[in-house]
């Protein structure tokens, strides 16, 4: 797996390539980074040319030049194709990133052939069967404290799932490198309402869910919003399914796109 940069009009994008073939685009949560796609890569590039950017202001890559809406990253994700030579890709996402997604094949539909969207949070409406409290603070702005408390704060956001030791020490690091302005991405998702952009996605789409995804009620809704996609349910699935449990993951893809992992 190599990594390399990226020139776009807003900065450098940095980002892991593997593999040779058609173009799939991965596309992380909020505040994380490409890493968070290194277990799934190894799976996809058998078949793929698999790629995972940083956005702007997250992992490796430049920070934004102002805080930035949704479709202002899906803007430099197409600048990021562009600087690639990709005229078309699939696009991969999870979490936040599904949001990008969907801004992007309904705003730029002849660059996407392919949609994948993991963990895509639309929140519940009152009345629905989902015990989830969103934890305290858990998207607050985070000031740099002399005495470094602010690092046991991102600390704790990132052990907030009960993944790991080892996915908690990643996740900590990329809290560390998105700094204090790390949340605008975050703020961003909150903001954005992909449901009015279905009607307007034409390509081919898969919708994965993990069963342990905190706002996980089924597909039903997600049905009636999106009647075109098609529906994985990854068993147990949790909210960081794609560093817990990659070949599930990449399975679903390599289903949906025509290859199945060995």
């Amino acid at each position: 797996m190599k990594r390399a940069y990226a020139d776009i009009p807003e900065g450098q994008i940095h980002y892991r390539v593997e593999g040779t073939g058609d173009p799939v685009l991965l596309l992380h949560a909020a505040v994380t980074s490409s890493d968070e796609y290194t277990r799934v890569i190894p799976f996809l590039s058998k078949s793929y040319r698999a790629i995972a950017m940083d956005f702007l202001g997250n992992g490796d890559s430049d920070p934004a030049p102002c805080p930035f809406q949704i479709p202002d990253h899906a803007r430099t994700i197409i600048s990021f194709m562009d600087s690639l030579g990709i005229k078309r890709a699939t696009i991969v996402s999870h979490s936040v990133g599904t949001k990008v997604a969907v801004d992007i094949a309904a705003t730029y539909p002849e660059r996407v052939s392919k949609l994948v969207l993991c963990g895509l949070g639309i929140r519940p409406e009152p009345g629905e069967n989902i015990t989830f409290k969103e934890p305290s603070n858990f998207t607050d702005a985070v000031e740099i404290k002399p005495d470094g408390s602010h690092l046991m704060e991102w600390w704790r956001r990132a052990s907030l799932w009960g993944d790991p030791l080892e996915i908690v020490e990643e996740r900590f690091l990329e809290y560390v490198k998105a700094g204090p302005r790390g949340e605008e991405i975050h703020w961003a998702g909150r903001d954005y309402n992909p449901s009015d952009k279905f009607q307007l996605i034409n390509c081919p789409t898969l919708m994965i869910l993990g069963t342990k995804e905190p706002f996980y009620n089924g597909p039903e809704k997600l049905r009636k919003l999106f009647p075109k996609a098609k529906f994985t349910i990854i068993e147990n699935g949790p909210i960081h399914v794609t560093r817990v449990m990659p070949k599930e993951f990449a399975e679903a893809i390599l289903d949906f796109l025509g290859e199945r992992a060995a």
